[in-house]
């Protein structure tokens, strides 16, 4: 059995030196990241409000969100090198509070520029976090790099669900109160400052231990693109599935005449299966391998995802969850393998797997809102995001099965 503790240690962990899992530290970093996940994504759920607010074309909101995804996440791996290279400590509390003040304030921007501006803020916020969040979950996690890392995962994946549940909840208070449009965040903003507050007091005095080196990119990053590559381009790829899903599933469900709370709810079904998925993708890749679950997850769901686009509500909501549960299942195991691959920058690699990737994703959404516009008809252009993940599969074939340094007794055949 594990021990569980929360004291500070002095030094970066390794398998050898740390086999059990300090179970505060994860919960801390898990429920950071639940917050700060749940703040960014209470927009997105409602972007068929959005898209009527300013009149907007598919294309065009697919523009609006590929900006904000592309600050989010391209900033983590600048944050990341910034925290390994300069030793930054306890700023996990600060990428919430950032976050929770643009994000709620989000809709009393008078215009579409400066509703982009409070996105693109909050989502500094939110890039700000992930790093030194994703490197205190790693060190916590001891040797079960991949599990507390779906657990950490698993936050955040509850956060984004919850966010989405909320998001309506919110909106229709702010209508109910005489507010416009989106102006009902603000009732979220007092949980974030005090979330924002207990996690800088934790991290005070629990900061992530600093590198014994300073991290540098040619020392530390640069010798590993090529191991790296192949995992960045699954990553890549079951993530611009995932986007286009998160992004334009529900404006499908608007289209439809559906309510908010039917919009909210598909994007809460699809990102609650995910959260799942990445616990169960984790204990199975103990059990079978890493490239096994990774290839067999990404062959799995581009049918689920498919049929979802053309059932009817109920139905498409068994299919969300069961197709994002499939579909992430080796999302926490791919960030472990970029951790493996960098090691003397965890703060980087994590912001790789959790950032970079999902920056250059980004993409996706104005390509699917083009499509959308030109064909009239956004089920027909979303369904072609759906089979990105066969092609991930065949780039997984290459990957890793076992960590680099196996326990005994265990295959670390490649």
């Amino acid at each position: 059995m594990p021990s569980w503790e929360g004291s500070p240690i002095a030094g970066p962990p390794s398998p050898s030196t740390q086999l059990s899992i300090r179970r505060t530290r994860l919960a801390v970093a898990t429920i950071g990241h639940a917050f700060s996940d749940g703040f960014v994504n209470l927009v997105p759920p409602l972007l068929y409000v959005v898209r009527d607010m300013f009149r907007l074309s598919d294309s065009g909101l697919g523009n609006v969100m590929m900006v904000a995804s592309l600050t989010t996440n391209f900033g983590q791996p600048v944050f990341g090198y910034l925290t390994d290279r300069l030793r930054w400590q306890n700023v996990v509390g600060l990428g919430v509070l950032i976050s929770a003040v643009f994000i709620c304030a989000i809709g009393f921007m008078p215009n579409l520029w400066l509703f982009v501006a409070a996105l693109v803020f909050s989502g500094m916020g939110t890039a700000l976090f992930h790093p030194q969040g994703g490197g205190l979950a790693a060190h916590a996690s001891g040797h079960r790099r991949a599990f507390g890392m779906s657990i950490f995962g698993m936050g955040g994946a509850i956060g984004y669900a919850g966010g989405a549940l909320a998001s309506p909840v919110l909106h229709q208070l702010g209508l109910a109160a005489g507010m416009g449009p989106l102006q009902g965040f603000i009732v979220a903003l007092p949980f974030g400052l005090i979330v924002a507050y207990l996690l800088y007091a934790y991290t005070r005095d629990h900061s992530v231990p600093a590198p014994a080196a300073r991290f540098r990119l040619r020392q530390h990053l640069l010798p590993y693109w090529r191991s790296l590559l192949p995992v960045l381009l699954v990553m890549v790829l079951r993530s611009m599935t995932v986007i286009a899903y998160a992004t334009f599933f529900q404006v499908i469900i608007g289209e439809r005449g559906l309510s908010v709370y039917h919009q909210g709810g598909s994007q809460f079904t699809f990102v609650l299966g995910g959260a799942v998925g990445g616990i169960v993708g984790a204990h199975l890749s103990d059990l079978w391998g890493r490239r096994f679950i990774t290839v067999l997850t990404l062959l799995i769901s581009p049918p689920l995802l498919y049929y979802s686009l053309y059932t009817p509500y109920a139905v498409a909501l068994a299919l969300l969850f069961l197709s994002g549960l499939i579909v992430r299942a080796a999302e926490p195991v791919n960030i472990a393998q970029a951790q493996d691959l960098v090691p003397g920058g965890i703060s980087v690699a994590s912001s790789i797997g959790m950032g970079f990737a999902w920056g250059i994703a980004s993409i996706v959404t104005p390509l699917v809102g083009r499509v959308s516009d030109i064909t009239g008809k956004l089920p027909y252009a979303l369904s072609l995001s759906a089979f990105l993940p066969v092609i991930a599969a065949v780039v997984a074939l290459g990957l890793p099965t076992r960590p680099p340094a196996a326990e005994p007794g265990e295959a670390s055949a490649n």
